[in-house]
């Protein structure tokens, strides 16, 4: 884990704060307003690493809110520990890989998030029963997803839209697998040293300006249209994807 100077740590704080305020204004968009930010200035895995313990007492905090819907975690049984066995595969990848591939996989990441927010696309929602195999398979691919990128959201709202969670138990679930992978995430990176400066208990300064940028974005979802928000949000996003993506491809030159 790297030192963090005091430019680099103003520049966090106002990325969480961002982050936060999308969250709170749109109810997403938290770990992809950060991540690909931070991963311009730092190495990917740095930044996942870091990002990684703040979200993750946010998430508890998300999770503790739905825990009415607590009897729909059969549903996710057999999917969840195929989300578990794979994280650490990724995060191991992510250690591994040259930082401008990992930049130019998350940028690609980001295009293909902003493409389907922009382009409207809701996957229909099903009510089909997902046979052991395919959700061990998806399980696989969203941990692996998470663990390399920290973008598993694609696979995992597909996943959910397609066993039928109602709109409360779809949340519930969400939150459910997100705690549990980022928990996972964080176990993986512990051990392969990455907070054995005690940086895990540096990052939580994270907390304050993430849940601050929350509050100010509820304080504001009714005055400010949504939808344009929204958009804003994803242009930017999609401009720190071309960036990473240009610097991957600026280093073959």
């Amino acid at each position: 884990m790297i030192e963090i100077p005091v430019i680099l740590a103003v520049f966090l704080f106002i990325v969480m704060l961002f982050g936060g305020f999308a969250k709170g204004t749109m109810g997403f968009g938290l770990i992809i307003s950060t991540v690909p930010f931070l991963s311009v200035l730092i190495p990917p895995k740095d930044a996942m690493a870091w990002m990684a313990v703040p979200i993750l007492f946010l998430n508890i905090y998300a999770l503790f809110l739905t825990r009415a819907e607590w009897r729909q975690a059969p549903r996710i049984f057999i999917f969840l520990p195929a989300c578990i066995l794979f994280v650490p595969i990724g995060v191991r990848l992510v250690v591994w890989l040259p930082e401008d591939i990992t930049r130019a996989a998350i940028g690609a990441g980001v295009f293909i998030v902003v493409a389907m927010r922009l382009g409207g696309w809701k996957p229909e929602r099903k009510t089909e029963h997902v046979g052991r195999f395919l959700s061990v398979a998806w399980g696989a691919a969203t941990g692996f997803i998470h663990g390399s990128l920290m973008m598993p959201a694609p696979p995992l709202v597909l996943y959910l839209n397609y066993i039928g969670a109602s709109r409360d138990a779809f949340v519930f679930l969400l939150n459910c697998v997100s705690t549990t992978l980022i928990l996972t995430q964080i176990a993986s990176f512990a051990g392969l040293g990455a907070y054995a400066s005690g940086a895990g208990w540096q990052s939580l300064f994270l907390l304050a300006p993430a849940v601050l940028g929350m509050w100010i974005g509820n304080r504001f979802r009714q005055s400010l249209s949504e939808s344009s928000f929204e958009r804003m949000v994803l242009s930017i996003l999609g401009l720190v994807g071309i960036t990473l993506v240009a610097k991957f491809i600026y280093g073959l030159l």
